[in-house]
């Protein structure tokens, strides 16, 4: 059936401008040329993926406003994972069979990130994660690529912040989620590779209301323990814990990574004096135009959103091309790139890397202390 109608199209198609359905990028008819994001702009995660979206708009914006592509404007459509494997490839289809877009920006998080993959290598697809950290789904495919670093990085970081503090025996709040099982599952293997002990691991389901039972085990522990990892910090199990904890009296130092400040906001004073790391590292010129077009501080996703959009601008003005295959090529061959989020390093297998950051949390606020 599909050859059928793709060859009917194609005969009519000089008089009633009947079209394919296949994405060209190379058209001399397209006035635009589309592209597409899929990202967390509701629910639990929100505050990612809308400062990607705001990112990439400032891009296009800036890009748009300069002549754009080769004569060409950007047009993107957003589409809304609403953190949901299953809501992302649906998204993933409507953007790649309705929009003809074979360029997306995304997924926000790791979960939707790998649900989407497959379908997007199978249909050679050009994929960039602003905020996605698990090595599986970049170097699964050339096409795929993070301008958000592996968080693994991050994790052993941590790590080793907590025993160069000191710091000998902890438990470590993860959940039953891909990325944030990476995070515990790193801190646990260089934690002990230093010679500490993880007494405890605790992985709720992300969704889980009451953890006053995992609360009192970390209590019963309270004597033998000097830390706290919550690899869940990011998640709002995360800031139920921390709140728990509080409540019945457990005032062990926390330590976290990749936290935004919507979560810290959440935890309503629970995550005060909480030490985490992050690779949010905006340029302060980026930070200065971001807060004058939007009015609220850079948050996770949108400087790196933005540095995806003008790599690929930069990779089609270079090879004249909009071919998928082409300019993953190019995109490889960038070994350093000073963006809107700092100086990114390639790894060659499609991730970026760049230096972090510790903040630690000061009245509900993150503030960066000394390394």
């Amino acid at each position: 059936m599909k050859k059928v109608i793709l060859t009917l199209c194609s005969a009519v198609l000089i008089f009633s401008g009947c079209s394919t359905g296949v994405h060209n990028p190379s058209s001399n008819e397209s006035q635009n040329i589309s592209m597409g994001s899929i990202l967390i702009l509701s629910g639990e995660g929100a505050s990612w993926g809308n400062a990607a979206r705001n990112g990439i708009d400032l891009a296009v914006e800036e890009i748009n406003s300069s002549g754009g592509i080769e004569g060409k404007k950007l047009q993107f459509f957003h589409e809304d994972s609403k953190a949901s494997p299953q809501t992302a490839l649906s998204a993933y289809k409507k953007l790649h069979d309705e929009n003809h877009t074979n360029f997306i920006i995304g997924t926000s998080w790791s979960n939707s990130g790998v649900a989407i993959k497959d379908s997007a290598i199978s249909d050679q697809t050009l994929l960039i994660s602003p905020s996605l950290g698990v090595a599986e789904f970049n170097e699964s495919s050339n096409l795929i690529f993070n301008t958000w670093p592996h968080d693994f990085i991050i994790s052993q970081k941590l790590a080793e912040y907590l025993y160069e503090s000191g710091k000998r025996n902890i438990v470590i709040f993860g959940a039953e989620d891909v990325w944030t099982k990476d995070q515990t599952n790193t801190v646990k293997q260089r934690f002990e590779e230093l010679g500490g002990t993880v007494q405890l691991v605790i992985e709720p389901d992300t969704q889980a209301k009451n953890l006053t039972t995992e609360a009192l085990k970390v209590k019963s522990l309270s004597e033998n323990i000097d830390g706290i990892v919550l690899t869940a910090g990011v998640w709002n199990i995360g800031n139920i814990f921390a709140k728990k904890l509080k409540e019945i009296g457990v005032e062990i130092p926390l330590y976290s990574m990749t936290l935004d400040k919507n979560i810290i906001s959440t935890a309503e004073g629970a995550y005060n004096g909480m030490i985490f790391l992050t690779f949010l590292t905006p340029t302060q010129s980026f930070q200065e135009k971001y807060e004058k077009k939007y009015g609220m501080e850079v948050e996770i996703g949108a400087d790196s959103a933005y540095d995806a959009v003008m790599m690929l601008s930069e990779a089609m003005k270079k090879t004249g091309s909009q071919d998928t295959n082409t300019i993953a090529e190019y995109l490889n061959t960038i070994d350093t790139w000073d963006g809107a989020s700092g100086k990114l390093m390639s790894d060659k297998k499609g991730a970026f890397t760049k230096n972090y950051k510790i903040d630690k949390v000061q009245n509900g606020k993150p503030v960066e202390v000394e390394k």
